[in-house]
């Protein structure tokens, strides 16, 4: 059965599409080549296409999820997880210009040809900007948020799951496919060798960020407290692993809020925040995206970003992850717009981004997992303090409430 399962996940579909573009790609005929490339630039074509229906559908039933009508509560929430993301991508940043030096010599190794052209171009126009669906359905969720519109949450319901059916029946399964021709495109100009044998730094320096970032994080929830930050980490790891296991923070669901309610101590608070957050606080991702996309830039010789490119990348990349859906390659699908425009991603990098985020999913899942456990933490530990200080105010006198005012 645990066999079947390994056979059957993307993860083992993608390393055979890797390992099959690597070593019998360039044996293919000419022709089939271009095919296969074809193919993948059709795919992508039909994705970014459909892109801002996926975007505006996954922001409004997000943010509907809020079970509350407060308004404040949703809108401090949201820039918790907005602030929290800007860290994180921040991070990756720092790192990447840091401990990823030794990438950009890798230009000087390789001889980008780029001998191999499509067999045809296809191209849907674009009816929508993905930055109007992005602002779109933030407007549209937060109304309707607050109105509580039953027909908007049904509607909300049925576009989530189009877009689910779509990701999961139709575009998750050609995802090989979709690699693929990018793989042996790469391979063709002589790039997939220099990355398959100098990409280790990368998962190790994507590693050890995580981890250190998120025990920070539960480390400063604990008020630096080195015995509650083992009570932290003990029940919070049971969670982490089921991420890393089924690469699904939904799938973790479960033991995420068995361990916010424990390491928080307020049952409603909890409830309320790690559902509504889960998709949309990736701080797994918000670290490893950058650092991945910036060790592809070096390796195309592209220019490390400046800090402004990477700042105005990184607002777009913090809103677009309310627009993530939760399938495998979900949090980058909808970022191949930004890449391409802020970062200068070309099809193949998109291509060759898509399938290291998928591979690296483990890791990145259990650090959503575990940094939303922390954010669990430190939010609620903040909406009970508002909650206690509004509580004692209302409890003075009233000429000691317009003192405390």
């Amino acid at each position: 059965m645990l066999i079947k399962k390994l056979l059957n996940s993307i993860i083992f579909k993608l390393i055979i599409t890797l390992l099959f573009g690597f070593f019998f790609g360039t044996s293919l005929p000419e022709i089939v080549q271009q095919a296969l490339y074809s193919i993948s630039l059709t795919l992508k074509s039909i994705l970014v296409f459909i892109l801002p229906f996926i975007i505006f559908s996954c922001i409004f039933s997000c943010l509907l999820s809020f079970k509350t009508n407060v308004l404040k509560f949703i809108s401090i929430l949201l820039i918790f997880i907005c602030i929290s993301g800007f860290i994180a991508t921040f991070i990756g940043y720092g790192v990447s210009k840091y401990a990823l030096t030794n990438f950009h010599d890798l230009k000087e190794t390789q001889n980008i040809s780029g001998s191999l052209s499509p067999l045809w171009e296809f191209n849907f126009p674009s009816l929508v900007s993905n930055n109007t669906s992005l602002f779109a359905g933030f407007i549209a969720g937060v109304i309707f948020s607050i109105i509580k519109s039953a027909k908007a949450e049904r509607i909300a319901i049925k576009l989530r799951s189009s877009v689910t059916i779509f990701l999961n029946k139709l575009f998750v399964p050609v995802l090989p496919l979709f690699a693929l021709g990018f793989v042996i495109k790469l391979e063709s100009d002589g790039i997939l060798g220099v990355i398959i044998k100098s990409y280790f730094p990368l998962v190790i320096a994507i590693l050890i960020a995580e981890v250190l970032y998120i025990s920070f994080l539960y480390f400063a929830a604990a008020g630096f407290n080195p015995q509650k930050f083992l009570f932290f980490m003990r029940n919070a790891l049971p969670a982490g692993m089921m991420g890393f296991s089924t690469m699904s923070s939904m799938a973790a669901l479960p033991l995420s809020l068995q361990a916010a309610e424990k390491n928080t101590g307020q049952v409603d608070i909890s409830r309320t925040i790690v559902p509504a957050t889960v998709n949309v606080h990736l701080v797994g991702d918000s670290i490893a995206v950058p650092m991945i996309a910036i060790a592809i830039m070096a390796t195309f010789g592209l220019p490390f970003p400046s800090l402004y490119t990477f700042f105005i990348f990184s607002i777009l990349f913090v809103f677009n992850k309310f627009g993530v859906a939760g399938i495998p390659g979900g949090g980058i699908i909808v970022m191949i717009p930004i890449l391409e425009k802020y970062l200068g991603f070309s099809s193949e990098m998109c291509g060759l981004i898509t399938a290291i985020y998928i591979l690296l999913d483990p890791i990145n899942t259990a650090g959503n997992v575990l940094g939303n456990g922390a954010f669990a933490i430190i939010s609620s530990n903040f909406f009970k303090k508002k909650s206690d200080k509004n509580k004692n105010e209302t409890s003075l006198p009233p000429n000691e409430v317009k003192i405390a005012n």
